[in-house]
């Protein structure tokens, strides 16, 4: 019985020991999250669905309100690298900073509002036009 005893005292504290180091990180030590956000996937899918080269320009709006212009010149697992055609400068920005992410022009939302205000003009000068030939 004693045996047994000291058996399973030697057989918990290796045990303790062995799995030590993988309870908690050591002191000074920062662990790196795996798990993505949604929204962080979104911008990625977004990004990768761009691309790499110059005809990849982005204006991506981060979670601080500052904003990167540029293209996309690296694609990476948790960030993407926007360079500045003009001065050369590259920012790596990290997906889960992205609070907004568009390309080049305008938004499809923005093209939608131009094509019906186009059209309320058009109606406008028409219904104008026939009016004006009612009345003479």
């Amino acid at each position: 019985m004693k045996t047994v005893s000291l058996l399973l005292a030697i057989l918990l504290v290796s045990n303790s020991v062995v799995f030590a180091d993988q309870a908690a990180p050591a002191p000074g030590t920062t662990q790196v999250q795996t798990q993505e956000t949604p929204q962080a996937a979104k911008i990625k899918a977004k990004v990768q669905m761009r691309g790499i080269g110059e005809n990849a320009r982005v204006k991506v709006k981060l979670m601080n309100g500052a904003e990167v212009k540029g293209y996309v010149s690296k694609i990476e697992e948790t960030s993407f690298t926007v360079t500045d055609k003009k001065t050369g400068q590259t920012t790596a920005v990290l997906y889960a900073d992205v609070q907004k992410i568009q390309g080049p022009g305008l938004s499809n939302g923005n093209k939608i509002l131009i094509g019906i205000g186009a059209g309320v003009v058009a109606f406008g000068i028409v219904v104008g036009i026939i009016l004006s030939k009612m009345n003479s």
